[in-house]
């Protein structure tokens, strides 16, 4: 396994901070944790390290990076995995280090722990089916307390491609009725790796089987993680909602073409799993965090127009494709489209013995409410057509000569 292949398989769980060309391409032997600031004795050629930064305080500078990340480029150390230091971020030093040196940084999550990486490293290399870490790939056994030689929080595994505590608690801020509190918006935006600054764009997604039970756990979020468009430097967070959905927030650039590269990948999932139709809605490209809240109503919005088109297919919808009455309407919740088409069509929502007069009032409205191209449309004479229209009138209380009333009932109409 080289190092791009790693952050292929556990994107978005892994952010690059720093890596290209020959740092990326590195092949990876094992890993090893880095507790202590002098590191030399721990990694071996090849090794993963993953490091805490227990050792780094807020006054350390340029120097006590450069020494930590000049024992590991001796000592022949693939990439180092870093975990957030007190302040929540990977100091800049150490990025500026490692680029000084070569190797590759790569930002982990609090749950991330060296067995985890050992076993996603271990069942991508060519090795026997029954090989299991041994020696130097597990965790080692360190002079200081336990909390030092690993990340801390439960092994969630970081082959897991989404639903990590930190993306799932950056998804229910964002689905909080009103907009959340700033600093804590920045606190997990920068516990997933991402910008504290946009813009981004929020995608939701859904399966029929995801409401019947029908998807795992999880399952549904690694389907959308996996048909974002990917490349090994680009964070992203991927949760789930506690209705279903699985939610990611990406930055994006608002000209990007976001919603049409996910429109290409999602039936390539679909086609893997027929039975259970996928369905993604894309929001509009927010430039604040303050935004992402409606961002993500957007792309809820959008994913219910794409369930609503094509209930038993796959689909993507992004905000920028309701750009028509009907395609608005589409992501109204069933039983308010039908309460609206009972209030204004009143006796023609039953068809009936008013389905002549319904005919009519489609025709009508498809025609520009021209009388002589609707008479010819229906094969009827101007006056037959005045006669209908007035006794439409009469039963909606609407008057068509008004484009208020027009555009309520051609919404009703919709609505069927």
């Amino acid at each position: 396994m080289h190092v791009h292949d790693l952050l292929q398989l556990a994107s978005p769980e892994l952010t690059l901070l720093w890596g290209e060309g020959p740092a990326l391409t590195r092949e990876i032997s094992g890993v090893t944790a880095a507790g202590h600031q002098d590191p030399a004795r721990s990694p071996r050629p090849g090794e993963l390290v993953l490091s805490g930064l227990e050792w780094w305080t807020p006054d350390d500078g340029r120097a006590t990076a450069d020494r930590f990340v000049g024992a590991l480029h001796s000592a022949g150390a693939t990439a180092l995995l870093a975990g957030a230091e007190p302040s929540g971020q990977v100091p800049d030093a150490l990025v500026d280090s490692c680029r000084a040196h070569g190797i590759a940084l790569i930002a982990a999550p609090a749950h991330t722990t060296v067995h985890a990486l050992t076993e996603l490293v271990h069942q991508h290399r060519r090795v026997d089916p029954g090989e299991r870490p041994t020696g130097h790939d597990r965790l080692p056994e360190h002079d200081g307390p336990p909390e030092h030689d690993q990340l801390p929080e439960h092994v969630d595994g970081i082959r897991r491609t989404a639903g990590s505590q930190a993306a799932n608690e950056l998804v229910a801020l964002l689905a909080m009725p009103g907009p959340a509190e700033g600093a804590a918006l920045e606190d997990a935006l920068r516990a997933c790796g991402l910008p504290a600054s946009g813009p981004y764009r929020v995608v939701a997604a859904t399966t029929v089987g995801e409401e019947s039970g029908g998807a795992g756990d999880g399952a549904l979020c690694a389907a959308l993680a996996e048909a974002l468009p990917h490349s090994p430097g680009e964070p992203r967070a991927t949760g789930r909602l506690p209705g279903g959905e699985a939610v990611a927030l990406v930055p994006a650039e608002p000209d990007d073409e976001q919603r049409l590269s996910l429109a290409e990948r999602w039936p390539t999932l679909y086609a893997r799993q027929q039975q259970t139709p996928l369905h993604a809605g894309v929001s509009g490209a927010v430039r604040t965090p303050e935004g992402l809240n409606s961002a993500l109503r957007q792309a809820r919005y959008a994913l219910a127009v794409a369930r609503a088109k094509a209930p038993d297919t796959a689909g993507v919808t992004a905000v920028e494709d309701l750009s028509t009455l009907g395609a608005l309407l589409a992501g109204v919740p069933e039983e308010v489209r039908t309460a609206f088409r009972l209030r204004v069509l009143g006796p023609l929502a039953g068809g009936g013995s008013h389905r002549m007069l319904l005919e009519t009032l489609e025709v009508f409205l498809a025609h520009d409410a021209s009388w002589a191209r609707t008479a010819a449309a229906l094969q009827l004479h101007v006056n037959s057509v005045h006669y209908r229209i007035q006794r439409i009138e009469s039963l909606t209380g609407r008057d068509l000569s008004r484009l208020e009333h027009k555009l309520d009932l051609q919404a009703a109409l919709l609505c069927r």
